[in-house]
Formats: C-alpha cells, structure tokens, sequence
C-alpha cells in the first residue's frame, strides 16, 4: 500500500451527528488507462485497460494478471479526423466491462467488454466498436475461448458512452450499452460541423440511428423480442453522453449518467422505449435552459410504433444554469462530469444502504473529483433533502489532488470497501481503496461498539445487538425513506416488534446525549 490516511466524513449539518470515516489507500497495481472496474463474484477486481486489455486484481494485494489482449485492437487513424475540430479524431478505446450474471456457474463464467477495431482497411479505415465475449476457466483463472458478439457497434468524434451492464430481470439475461451522441457540442466546438444540421447530435431521439442511445440485447447478443422497435437493439433514447450504467437488483431498475453540456448532468431511471429529450430538452422540465424547450415538452408528440411513448424528465440534475459566454472555459462550468456508477446495497455502511454512488472527472472553479451518494426511496427515486440528512452526500473530495480524474467505482462484496480508478489528473493510474471505520460509529463518549439491527430484512421483530451499552440513551425513533416519523421510544430495548409497518425501507436512529447512529433495515 502507498499511503493511508485516515478521514472523517460529517454525514449531516446537525448538532448532533453521526461521523462515518474511512481509511485511504492504493493498491501497487500499475494501471494504465483503466476505464471500468468491477467487483466480482470471485472476489477480484477486473478491470479495463488501454489497447484492448481485461485484467484480473486481488483486492488484498494488488496483484494483476492481464487475462486477455485482443488481436485486433485499433486506435483509429487519422485518416478518419474531422479535420475542422480542434480534436479531430475519431472515437477509439477499451471501454465498459461486465461479468455475466451467473458469473459463479461454470456453465455462464462469462466476461463481456468494449474496445475499437478496424472494420475497414487499412487505406480505408473504418474505427468501429464491438462487444467481444471472454469464456473464463476458475480452475486454471485463464480465458479460454473468445467470441466477437457484437460487431460494426456505432462510431462518431466525440461522446462515445460505452458503458456496459450485464444484469438478470425476471429471469432472463441481458447485456445494456451505452451509446453517446457522437456530436461535439456546437457551443464548445462550432467548427466541427458546417452546417451544424450534420452534427450526429441531432439524431439522439432518431429510432433509426444508434447514438445516443442505451441499447438492450439479449446476453447472446441478439435482439430481445419485447425491445420498444421489432429487431432494433435501442431501448432508450435521447442521451448525450451516457458514461453510468447501474441496476437496482430490488427493484429491477436500470440507471445511467450522463454528462450535460455546460449544465444538466443527469441522473435516469431507465424505462422502455422512453425518451430523455437531448438534445431538445436537457435536466429537469421546469425552465427553459435552451431556446424552444419549454415548447418542445408541452407539444411532444410520441413515436407512432412506440406504445405510451413519452418525455423522460431527469431523476437528479447537478445544474441547470447554461452560461455560453463561458464556451471556451469549461472550469468554470456547473458541469461536475460524472461518470461511472454503483448501487450500493449492502448493510455494512448504513446510511448508504439502498443508494447511487456516482463519481466524476472534473476539477472546476465550483467543482471537484468525488464520490456522490444519493439516497433513494422505496420506489427508486431520489429521496428528499433535508437539513438533517442532506441528499447528496459528497465524499473524497479533500483527496483529488491525489486521486485525479476518477472514472469508474466498485464496491467489494460485502460492502466494506470502495474502490476506485482514475485515468488522469495524476502523476499515475491507479487503483484506490476507502475502506470503511466501523469501529468510529460516534455513539458514545467512551464507546466504539457498533449496535447492529437483525435480521434485515426483517419481518416481525427488529433486534439490537448491544443497545445497551449506549451512553447517555435518549431516544430510539424509525422513520421512513422520506422522513415521516412513524415510531419513538424512549426506552432501549433488545427487540422491537415491527409487524404493524408496512413493506419497504426505514431507518431506525438512536440517540444519545452525544451523538446519532442511523442504520437502514427493509420490512418485507
């Protein structure tokens, strides 16, 4: 390990709050140009890096293994610039990762990524994306067979998205990509096209072509046959630059992130067929950020083959100021730049239990390199900031100058660790580790016992473990996700009958003279 430090986290403006810290450290991986990181069901990190590579770390020790190299990796050529821009070339890379869903079973040990190869000639190049499927051997941990799945995946200059997420619902296997716009913006870059009407940008909405858009295929790489278009691989549309893919396994929901221009980064909940609005609309529906969208979203008219088809209103949105005298400065933008993203639901950080964890590459006058957390409610959505519990949370942020341009987070198993990869904004990559203090949990003024609630999910009764041995008690309160009180008792007790609640997720809190601790349990 390089350095370790440690660091308190305040979770709320309170006179009363409970601390959460974590302990820092890198792994001595050498990394170069990392993308995706994931934590596998192998307890190993698996990574992707530049020129087409997937790697394999131990999480303990930082020892990497390069599994599989692809032949036939491309790194664009010039050939193809826009010769216009002032960065001319095209898009190129190793991209997203995901390890199959029955990733344990033998039968399914499947590694799916992204990465750039010649579909042309040499001549006459044409840079494409493909999905290629890794056929992994635990016995001896080597590939030992590889399949090119999905080929001639779209190309453009700029936002490439390329974020890859293999998840299960209802019993049925799927592979989600992410495709950006592959427009540079006109504000930043007015040069690249002429007339701007051949800017890919404006073909985001557009159900026959593939930017900007997140695409749906089957874990074989065919087409679902229920996808919004009969044999068309989209599944929603109208994104800019898509870099975040994530799944809520409770509620079978698919999230992105995207990145805004000059404004708007935004959060999505997924539905079929949907679309997001970019780029006539950007963020929330409640001001006109850009000419003519607030006319655009009250005279939407749906796709005539899409059933229901609708505008999509952004889940969270960073900003939604747009200041285009600043084209040429993008420090000072509101934009935070986020990319990768983790649904955090284990139990061992308690108030991050059935949350979006989302990091991002920017360094701005307003901005900087972190870790967002966001709580969310029963249904999915954000839950409400308040002054008690603030929501987002941010984190790491004192840590940027060390960390750099944090671009992909992973989440160790049982919840205790996060990792996190940079490319840029450093001396070097790297791989790097906040491991969770739960010996500082605040309850008391000579105590560090942690009080544990089980089991969770609970159905009956809630028990504590060691509630006792808080000083100073005062109260025990339960609320729901959006803070409505619905139990208080001044009295600690080792169990606490919670068959009158109603299905969903509560936190209980209990408070001392000193300090709140607050832990998430779900009531089935």
């Amino acid at each position: 390990m390089k350095y370790s430090k440690f660091i308190a986290l305040l979770l709320a403006a309170s006179p009363m709050v409970n601390a959460q810290s974590f302990i820092r450290t890198e792994l001595p991986t050498e990394v170069t140009r990392p993308w995706e990181i994931t934590y596998g069901p192998d307890d190993h990190l698996w990574l992707t890096e530049k020129e087409g590579k997937v790697s394999r770390v131990d999480p303990n020790t930082g020892t990497k293994t390069v599994v599989f190299t692809a032949s036939d990796y491309f790194p664009g050529s010039s050939l193809e610039d826009l010769d216009a821009c002032e960065n001319p070339s095209i898009g190129y890379g190793t991209l997203g990762l995901a390890l199959d869903p029955d990733f344990s079973n033998p039968e399914f040990a499947f590694i799916y990524y992204v990465y750039s190869y010649n579909s042309g000639t040499t001549p006459n190049p044409a840079t494409k994306f493909r999905i290629k499927r890794l056929q992994w051997d635990a016995t001896t941990n080597t590939v030992v067979a590889d399949t090119n799945l999905i080929n001639l995946i779209a190309n453009g200059h700029a936002h490439q998205g390329g974020r890859l997420l293999a998840v299960k619902q209802a019993n049925t296997s799927y592979l989600y990509l992410s495709i950006g716009d592959h427009g540079p913006s006109e504000l930043s870059a007015p040069d690249c096209y002429s007339p701007q009407s051949e800017n890919p940008n404006n073909f985001a909405q557009d159900v026959t072509t593939a930017n900007g858009k997140i695409h749906r295929y089957n874990i074989d790489g065919t087409i679902p046959f229920d996808n919004p278009i009969a044999e068309n691989s989209f599944f929603t549309r109208g994104h800019r630059n898509p870099q975040g893919l994530l799944y809520n396994p409770s509620l079978g929901l698919v999230y992105d992130i995207e990145h805004g221009d000059f404004a708007d980064d935004e959060i999505n909940v997924l539905y079929k067929g949907m679309n997001y609005g970019w780029k006539n609309v950007r963020g929330y529906h409640d001001d006109e950020t850009i000419p003519g969208e607030t006319d655009y979203v009250a005279n939407y008219v749906g796709h005539p083959d899409i059933p229901n088809d609708s505008l999509v209103e952004a889940l969270y949105s960073w900003c939604t100021d747009v200041d285009t005298s600043s084209a040429t400065n993008n420090s000072i933008w509101c934009t935070v730049a986020p990319s990768g993203g983790a649904f955090y639901d284990a139990y061992t950080i308690p108030q991050w239990t059935n949350s979006i964890l989302a990091v991002t590459l920017k360094d701005g006058v307003d901005t900087d390199r972190e870790v967002y957390q966001f709580n969310l409610d029963n249904d999915g959505k954000i839950a409400e900031s308040t002054i008690d519990e603030p929501n987002p949370t941010k984190f790491f942020g004192e840590d940027q100058a060390i960390n750099g341009r944090l671009r992909d987070i992973a989440i160790s198993s049982d919840g205790h660790k996060i990792f996190l990869v940079n490319n840029g904004g450093t001396d070097s990559d790297k791989i790097i580790v906040y491991t969770y203090d739960s010996t500082d949990t605040g309850i008391g003024e000579n105590d560090n016992q942690s009080i544990l609630v089980y089991p969770n999910p609970v159905m009956d009764v809630l028990y504590f473990s060691e509630i006792e041995k808080i000083n100073k008690f005062q109260s025990l309160q339960i609320t729901d996700i959006s803070g409505k009180h619905v139990f208080e008792s001044d009295e600690p007790s080792a169990s606490l009958k919670v068959d009158h609640l109603a299905p969903g997720v509560y936190i209980v809190k209990l408070i001392s003279e000193n300090a709140i601790q607050s832990i998430r349990f779900v009531k089935h």
